[in-house]
């Protein structure tokens, strides 16, 4: 479709990136953010479902018991502590394009850390991956690892 071929508007476009390398650095942020947005509820899933009594059962939500009313906002608290925590990041980010550019020119690149983003990056992909693949068929989407409630086999 034309909104993936066409090259990303200014606006949007990484203030650190040259004009050479702006489509890598402009694809790698895309991807890395559409791999978070995949694998939140994935995540959630997980931690969410030791909850006890579960969330995902609305026979819990119908009988409506105090106790599950705590344990439903204890889940909402801790989905915004969550997102409160990202804040920590944003010290790490530059102000302006200014500062950008200047910390591209006086900090040194490393091999490692490039490998060690992209071992990240790839690491994250898998297990979503996985855990994706694994919520697809009824036998395995009961499993404990992908927020299932355990599964019982004949």
């Amino acid at each position: 479709s034309y909104h993936w071929t066409r090259p990303a508007p200014p606006a949007r476009r990484p203030k650190a990136a040259d004009e050479e390398n702006v489509g890598l650095v402009y694809g790698l942020l895309t991807s890395a953010s559409n791999l978070g947005g995949s694998l939140s509820p994935l995540l959630s899933n997980q931690l969410f479902g030791r909850f006890e009594p579960s969330l995902s059962d609305s026979a819990n939500f119908i009988e409506d018991a105090p106790s599950f009313r705590a344990l439903v906002f204890s889940s909402f608290v801790l989905g915004y502590v969550f997102s409160l925590l990202s804040l920590c990041a944003l010290p790490l980010l530059p102000a302006q394009k200014a500062d950008a550019q200047a910390r591209k020119r006086a900090w040194s690149s490393s091999t490692a850390v490039g490998w060690l983003s992209a071992g990240c990056f790839g690491a994250a992909f898998c297990y979503g991956l996985t855990l994706s693949v694994l919520t697809l068929f009824p036998r395995t989407a009961c499993l404990e690892l992908v927020g299932g409630s355990g599964c019982v086999h004949d």
